[in-house]
């Protein structure tokens, strides 16, 4: 279900779509904040992915990028769009983003191409210690480049308001990379922030003080008002301890 208020801009995002690739257009899916009804008016980001019949081409690819800053400006209640496109046939060898379209996010529009790949037998992730091992040398060095202050690759850039980057690495470093950990301890149920924080207060022990403070950022990170530089000192321990644990899981 698309959070109340957000309707118009993923309507308009799919009818575009539908008007540019025409019958090469095989399916939609949002995933993000905006899917689970936790996204922030005017701060947070439209993900958003069309999965297509043939490869891209060059005009496919600079309406993309038109496209993205077309709805960008249009529609102040998102900070920037994300229109991710992929041919359907790297979709059969890709089963990290088959792994995010199938457990991250809602079908939008067109067919269960999911569905209908699992069908062919094609090895897939599950929710399982497996991904959340194969994914640490990414989520590390994200983690240390957060800590110099450097983008991590996890986020296309660091808000300008530092109380939303706080926000925004609570997203990430907790729930993302919590939902993980929660995967290599076989006790993941959803990417829904409340019920992440949740199961990690169940599943950890001595970082509730942190906990807390993840989720006051998460639901107002102006009231929480905390620089994002050290927001990211205070969650570091219980991030790397996760980190630690997925290892021997």
């Amino acid at each position: 279900m698309v959070q109340i208020g957000f309707e118009s801009l993923i309507d308009e995002t799919t009818q575009k779509c539908k008007d540019h690739f025409h019958n090469r257009l095989y399916a939609t899916y949002l995933t993000g904040s905006i899917r689970i009804s936790e996204a922030i008016i005017g701060e947070s980001d439209l993900d958003y992915w069309v999965l297509i019949s043939d490869e891209l081409n060059d005009y496919d690819k600079i309406w993309i990028a038109n496209t993205e800053i077309e709805i960008s400006n249009r529609h102040k209640i998102i900070d920037v769009a994300h229109i991710n496109v992929k041919p359907i046939s790297e979709l059969y060898n890709d089963k990290f983003t088959r792994f995010v379209l199938k457990y991250n996010s809602e079908l939008y529009y067109g067919c269960d191409i999911l569905s209908e790949i699992e069908s062919t037998g094609a090895d897939s992730y599950e929710p399982s210690k497996v991904i959340a091992k194969e994914r640490l040398l990414f989520a590390r060095k994200c983690l240390e480049d957060a800590i110099k202050n450097i983008c991590p690759q996890c986020m296309d850039k660091i808000p300008e308001n530092t109380y939303f980057a706080a926000r925004k690495y609570a997203r990430y470093f907790i729930i993302i990379e919590g939902a993980y950990y929660l995967m290599a301890m076989n006790k993941f149920e959803t990417y829904k922030q409340e019920r992440v924080i949740q199961a990690l207060r169940t599943n950890s022990v001595g970082f509730s003080d942190i906990l807390d403070l993840s989720f006051a950022v998460l639901k107002d990170p102006l009231e929480a008002a905390i620089k994002h530089s050290d927001y990211i000192i205070s969650i570091y321990p219980f991030v790397k301890w996760m980190f630690e644990e997925i290892e021997r899981a």
